[in-house]
C-alpha cells in the first residue's frame, strides 16, 4: 500500500535520482554528489537568511541545482556543465510534479490535470508565484505567470541560465501527463520571462 494521498503528495528523494543519472556520465559520480551537498548547505543559508519565507521545496531545489552546476564547471565548461545539470534534473523535476499533479492518486483526466495544476501553484514550492487563468474550458486550460522565482533566484546566485531548466520540467510535466492527449506549449517560442517578456505563457490544448 503507497503511504502517499491526495492530500500527502509524494515527495521523490532528489538526490538519489540525480546520483543515479550522474553514475551514468562519471566513475566519481559519489564525489560530485558529495561536494555538491556541502555546496547546497551553504546557498540554503544564504537563501533562507534573506527570504524566510520561502518554502523549504522551494530552497532545496533551487540549492541543489546551483550546488551541482558549480561543482560541474569546476571540471568542465558551462555548456557541457548546463547539459548535465537537465540531464540530471529532469527526471527529479517530472517525479516532483507527478507527485504535486496526484498521478498516482487520482484518474489522469484533463480536469485533473487543471485541478491539481492549481493547487500546486498554490500549495507547492512556487505558491509565490502570480498566476492568471486566461482560458479554461473542456478543450483549453491557458495561463500565465507574471513572476519568476526560480529565474529571481538564480539570477541572485549568478546562474540565470538555471532558469531554462525549470522551464524544461514544465514541457516535460505537461506533455507527459496524458501523452496524445493533451499537447503542451506556449504559443510559439520566447514567450517566457526568461526570454524578456512580461510573464511566461502555459497553454494546454486537449485533443483527446
Amino acid at each position: 500500500m503507497i503511504k502517499t494521498d491526495i492530500n500527502n503528495p509524494a515527495r521523490p528523494e532528489a538526490s538519489l535520482i540525480i546520483l543515479g543519472v550522474l553514475k551514468g556520465y562519471f566513475g566519481n559520480a559519489e564525489d560530485l554528489m558529495k561536494n555538491a551537498l556541502e555546496t547546497k548547505k551553504e546557498i540554503v543559508q544564504a537563501i533562507l537568511q534573506e527570504n524566510p519565507q520561502y518554502s523549504t521545496d522551494f530552497v532545496n531545489l533551487i540549492s541543489l541545482v546551483s550546488a551541482l552546476y558549480k561543482e560541474l564547471m569546476k571540471v568542465m565548461n558551462p555548456e557541457k556543465a548546463l547539459s548535465v545539470v537537465k540531464a540530471s534534473f529532469l527526471p527529479v523535476g517530472l517525479a516532483m510534479q507527478m507527485g504535486n499533479f496526484r498521478y498516482v492518486e487520482d484518474d489522469h483526466t484533463f480536469e485533473n490535470l487543471i485541478k491539481y495544476q492549481q493547487r500546486a501553484n498554490k500549495e507547492g514550492p512556487t505558491k509565490l508565484n502570480r498566476m492568471e487563468v486566461i482560458e479554461q474550458c473542456t478543450k483549453t486550460y491557458k495561463f500565465h505567470v507574471h513572476n519568476c522565482m526560480f529565474k529571481d533566484e538564480f539570477t541572485k546566485l549568478g546562474v540565470p541560465e538555471l532558469t531554462t531548466i525549470m522551464c524544461a520540467i514544465d514541457n516535460v510535466i505537461f506533455n507527459a501527463y496524458l501523452p496524445d492527449k493533451v499537447h503542451f506549449h506556449r504559443d510559439g517560442v520566447d514567450n517566457r520571462i526568461i526570454d524578456g517578456k512580461h510573464y511566461c505563457t502555459f497553454i494546454c490544448e486537449n485533443i483527446d
